[in-house]
């Protein structure tokens, strides 16, 4: 028996600790703070698993494709969309429009299996403060794994057919140092990539897999060695749970030793009468009950601790400890009730398979990400937000036969202010120029003047260019014919986010400051328009909270941006410096006092995200601004 695969009690222990270690990291557990290497745990058992099974499978001529993605799809969509289902009913009556809508997409991410790459460009950063907000962010893991799973059977039959064992064991050694090595130079160069991606955490379901395939060659340990393996094993997987954070360079070398720790635990476990101590420990009852039910308690927690906290409630210990006891019992039910059912009773062939779950959960996920997104997250629940009503009230989509078309003179579709035949100017700009159209509106209206909108993300007042290269990013042949047709009228407006030129020595820095200065060296009236000091996606989420619910007792006060320095070389100040003749329409100055700076008028909250307007908010700043300090159209 000693050289044979046999039930682990000890590895559902091991997933046990896993999922906890992930849990009270996420439950804010602060002596947890390096928690989620639960996830390179959990890696390192699903690469060993699977690669014993088919690794033994192809060995005997017995593997078949159909047959393990017909056991991937009872293990793993059933309880997955049935939670997701679940999950979506109170997401409806708590999260806002626009997070109920970014919710969808991740619905049908995670179905697809992509919501690593998904999250990864849209959130970029897994510890950011914002994604505390995302209730299926934990499902990039499980991406990551699907994904492992469509490119590791494929490699290793071919590795089976082409290869004898010992080029097998060389090849797969090979891979693992290769990947590994990957892992480390992916994590300097991007970690945010690097932590959402597969090629980073390849090596960590590799080293599960290496495992396997030397099973029958690893020596055996007498009773004391595995004692000492075990406990080495453990303590690697516990040290980096209690000494890593989030500010800690993930995963890369830092990953390596948790996931070796769980490949010398699963070592000192070969032997069922020669296990080491904490083997034996983690075989206890408790223990492997909640790993019994560890991935359902991975796929209920995180929404119920989302939810909790997106209700504006601050995660106490006992609050915590009450989202874990749910997580608990919502998971026992489900396993219970789905995942057992799926995997031992509802056993059909493959076509039936696809036929009776996977087709029908991806038409349920579909259908949800549909409805969900063809209302836009149904803005209507929460009248009082009307200004986050996309349709109504979002620059991109009211100005969208505008913005981002690329197109130079059509007057109509994108004109500002009092029509008549002649443009008085022209508004150049990126995505901030097409948040200040509505702004520039109010402004060109009281001046009887008309000006053309040409915002395109991207095009500051030329095209964007790489700041190592030189080379531009976009097209550079509509900024320039922007540029040419707004020598031609008097007035230039310049509106773009300015914060990102703040290093006197970058290319685009330079670029920008020399394209405005030939601006006025023709003539032409140049205005500037300063933005907004910017807030946070969690300080924006609080605003609706304050507005809508104020469950948690939030006060307006805590709320304010903060009215922070900027620095001295911000481009802004270096045209005011170099070109006194500009003027600078700034914002700031009719939302700001002192050290912090509002962000409503007319109880309508400004911004649309952490850093751009919604349409009232920019012209209820018009407004406001003509009101203090008149029209600089007239000046």
């Amino acid at each position: 028996m000693s050289k044979k695969h046999f039930y682990r009690p000890d590895i559902d222990g091991l997933r046990a600790i896993a999922v906890m270690l992930v849990i009270l990291f996420h439950a804010g557990f602060t002596s947890i703070s390096g928690g989620f290497v639960g996830v390179d745990i959990f890696f390192v058992i699903s690469g060993f698993l699977i690669t014993s099974s088919i690794n033994k499978q192809m060995s005997q001529g017995t593997f078949s494709f159909q047959n393990f993605y017909l056991k991937r799809i009872r293990r793993i969509i059933p309880v997955l969309v049935f939670i997701m289902f679940i999950v979506t009913i109170p997401a409806y009556f708590i999260l806002f429009s626009d997070d109920f809508e970014n919710y969808s997409r991740t619905i049908i991410h995670t179905i697809l299996s992509t919501n690593n790459f998904h999250l990864w460009i849209k959130s970029n950063d897994y510890f950011a403060e914002s994604t505390e907000l995302i209730p299926l962010l934990h499902t990039w893991s499980l991406s990551v794994e699907e994904q492992f799973y469509i490119i590791w059977p494929p490699l290793l039959l071919l590795l089976h057919k082409k290869f004898n064992l010992k080029n097998r064991l060389l090849g797969v050694i090979v891979l693992l140092f290769l990947s590994f090595m990957l892992s480390v130079f992916l994590t300097h160069i991007n970690m945010q990539m690097a932590y959402f991606l597969l090629p980073a955490r390849l090596f960590e379901m590799l080293m599960g897999g290496v495992l396997a395939i030397f099973w029958y060659k690893l020596p055996e340990f007498s009773k004391i060695q595995n004692h000492i393996i075990s406990s080495v094993g453990f303590f690697m997987m516990l040290l980096p749970a209690l000494l890593l954070t989030q500010n800690d360079s993930f995963p890369g070398i830092n990953a390596l030793w948790p996931c070796l720790g769980a490949s010398l635990f699963i070592i000192s476990g070969k032997e069922a009468s020669k296990m080491g101590v904490f083997n034996t420990i983690l075989k206890i009852r408790v223990l492997v009950f909640i790993g019994l039910i560890s991935y359902s308690m991975y796929l209920w927690h995180w929404p119920l601790l989302v939810y909790v906290k997106y209700l504006g409630f601050e995660l106490t210990k006992p609050i915590a400890l009450g989202v874990i006891i749910l997580t608990i019992l919502l998971s026992y039910l489900s396993w219970k009730f789905i995942e057992q059912p799926f995997r031992y009773r509802y056993i059909y062939d493959f076509k039936n398979t696809l036929l009776k779950v996977l087709l029908p959960s991806v038409i349920i996920c579909v259908s949800l990400y549909g409805v969900i997104d063809h209302f836009n997250g149904f803005p209507n629940r929460f009248t009082a937000l009307s200004e986050f009503d996309k349709d109504a009230n979002f620059p991109s989509k009211l100005r969208r036969n505008c913005y981002r078309k690329l197109r130079i003179g059509n007057i109509e579709e994108c004109g500002l202010g009092t029509p008549k035949d002649q443009l008085d100017g022209m508004l150049i700009g990126d995505s901030f120029a097409n948040h200040s159209a509505a702004f520039l509106e109010v402004l060109a209206n009281d001046a009887h003047m008309y000006f053309h909108d040409s915002a395109a993300g991207g095009y500051p007042v030329l095209a964007d260019v790489d700041d190592i290269t030189g080379e531009y990013r976009y097209d550079p042949e509509f900024g320039e014919k922007r540029l040419a047709l707004a020598k031609k009228y008097e007035y230039v407006i310049l509106a773009a986010n300015w914060e990102r030129f703040l290093d006197k020595k970058s290319k685009n820095y330079q670029l920008v400051l020399k394209t405005v200065g030939e601006l006025v060296e023709t003539g032409k009236k140049v205005i500037v328009i300063d933005p907004l000091r910017k807030t946070t996606p969690m300080d924006l989420h609080k605003m609706k909270m304050f507005k809508v619910r104020n469950i948690a007792k939030i006060k307006k006060e805590d709320l304010l941006v903060p009215f922070y320095k900027r620095p001295d070389d911000y481009i802004v100040y270096e045209f005011k410096r170099k070109f006194p003749t500009i003027k600078i329409v700034n914002l700031n100055t009719v939302m700001c006092n002192g050290n912090y700076c509002d962000y409503e008028i007319n109880d309508n909250i400004v911004y649309r995200n952490s850093n751009h307007l919604n349409t009232s908010g920019a012209r209820l700043l018009g407004e406001r601004y003509l009101k203090q300090y008149g029209n600089p159209l007239k000046k």
